[in-house]
């Protein structure tokens, strides 16, 4: 089966994203890695009248620390992670 039609756009940053998400509401979804939406999609078990693509989005990526929190972007890969000298360090678990 084939997904539904849907308009698609690449947010440049999260204040487009958040724009986006606002305006569409329910009828939006998000697309990073598209893993688990692109078979929803296919299977029609969501049909989205927009995707917006956030994987240009700087703001959710990157790892840092601030005092004693380690933040991790929401667009950070697994490799990110186990490559991350900071999460070694501060989260050696993970």
């Amino acid at each position: 089966m084939k997904a539904a039609a849907f308009d698609y756009v690449k947010a440049k940053n999260l204040v487009e994203a958040l724009a986006l998400l606002s305006e569409h509401g329910e009828d939006a979804r998000l697309i990073a890695g598209g893993q688990t939406l692109l078979a929803t999609l296919n299977l029609r078990l969501s049909e989205p009248s927009i995707l917006i693509d956030i994987t240009a989005v700087s703001e959710l990526k990157g790892i840092s620390v601030r005092g004693n929190m380690l933040r991790i972007g929401a667009l950070v890969t697994h490799t990110e992670i186990e490559s991350s000298d900071l999460i070694a360090q501060h989260a050696p678990l993970l």
